[in-house]
């Protein structure tokens, strides 16, 4: 067997336990998982910012075949130029260390540009994944001082720039068709495909016909407790949804700087008993979690595809979400679910009550769901993009 060697550098972290044990976020680690049960002969060298401090969003076992390159560690993209110098220095070395037959660079990954000037002067074949957009992140965000935000807003742009000149030379697909359009310019067009990722495994396909059997009904949610998740619009929703006698409960799993303005809100505004923030649990509970809830809600304002609405539809639920950037390729309003204006609690109850009320288009989403959360499997995704590395790069990685 003729062993594959393939670099991935993104700016999701590691968490390196005491006993040398790598663990990282469930989306890149069910990536890595797909990519060693389906091609073991590729082997993975994973360019990551490391931690050994035990992190609640890092709970995912990296297995041995994957060797982690680890870089100085950042929580974040803006976050990055608190370890620029070493980071760059790590950056510029790794192809000195581990020569590799392609690289796959997945954008926002902070100073990307050093790795993909290295491998550009040694002739390694390198792509781009555009899977988030830095700039209309920050634009939105309220997380920041006005000063910090102009500073770190300059900077994305400048990376921004790089990465649509990067595009001229080297093949990039993006996650959807927003991030597609938003990074296209003439000089790069005929070098960006679209291409949807996806993580979900067959066991995380959950069959039923229908939700919202027996009252109380619990509306679920999993999100980065940030602005950009909009979570304080669906507390809103409920509340408004309570007044009206709806008996609903609700739910939401996830970290962030929000959670104690979130859970005051919700001591506030909803019933006592009728809501629970679950914090970060691994993708056992999150399962159930998820086999458990009747429908999911998810009002963000900006997102770059969207992933767990489709982890919601495998598990057969009803999905509300926001009309706005990437979502729009995961859920077809009306088909696969319902779409509402961002920043509405009054239209966004409006879709859950209309879900709560109407068995049949309750039905027809769940139904339509399971063959769209088909498209989002992991195996889907991997298989597809070794495909086109190997059309588009002509690095053919697949065949031993």
């Amino acid at each position: 067997m003729i062993v594959k060697k393939l670099a991935i550098y993104y700016a999701t972290a590691c968490y390196r336990s005491p006993e040398g044990r790598y663990y990282t976020s469930s989306g890149l680690g069910r990536y890595l998982q797909v990519l060693n049960n389906l091609f073991p002969h590729i082997h993975v060298h994973l360019l990551a910012p490391t931690t050994e401090e035990p992190l609640t969003h890092l709970l995912y076992p990296l297995s041995e075949q994957v060797i982690v390159y680890e870089l100085p560690y950042f929580e974040r993209f803006e976050e990055s130029h608190r370890v620029r110098g070493h980071l760059i220095q790590r950056l510029e070395a790794f192809l000195c260390q581990h020569p590799v037959d392609c690289i796959w660079l997945r954008y926002p990954a902070a100073y990307g540009t050093v790795l993909w000037r290295a491998a550009r002067a040694r002739q390694v074949p390198l792509f781009i994944e555009i899977v988030g957009d830095p700039v209309a992140t920050l634009r939105r965000t309220r997380r920041m001082s006005l000063l910090k935000k102009c500073i770190a807003l300059a900077v994305a742009k400048w990376h921004e720039r790089e990465v649509e000149q990067m595009i001229e030379a080297s093949p990039a697909v993006a996650v959807s068709r927003f991030l597609r359009e938003r990074y296209t310019t003439e000089r790069n067009q005929n070098n960006l495909w679209t291409l949807p990722c996806g993580t979900l495994l067959e066991e995380d396909f959950f069959v039923r016909v229908d939700t919202c059997s027996s009252p109380p009904y619990t509306v679920f949610s999993v999100a980065r407790l940030d602005h950009m998740k909009s979570l304080h619009t669906l507390v809103d929703a409920i509340a408004i949804l309570q007044r009206k006698g709806h008996p609903v409960h609700l739910g939401i799993v996830g970290s962030g700087p929000e959670r104690e303005f979130l859970h005051e809100r919700a001591q506030k505004e909803l019933k006592t008993g009728t809501w629970c923030f679950h914090g970060s649990v691994d993708d056992v509970a999150l399962h159930k979690l998820y086999c458990s809830a009747d429908i999911f809600a998810l009002p963000s304002i900006h997102e770059g595809l969207g992933r767990v609405y489709y982890e919601a539809m495998a598990r057969g639920l009803p999905v509300v979400a926001t009309w706005v950037d990437g979502i729009v390729d995961v859920v077809l309003d009306g088909v696969t679910g319902l779409l509402v204006p961002p920043s509405n609690p009054s239209y966004l109850a409006r879709a859950i009550e209309s879900v709560i009320l109407y068995p049949a288009l309750r039905r027809r989403l769940i139904r339509n769901g399971y063959t769209n959360a088909r498209r989002f499997t992991g195996e889907e995704f991997i298989t597809s993009l070794l495909q086109w590395i190997r059309d588009v790069l002509n690095v053919n990685l697949i065949d031993t």
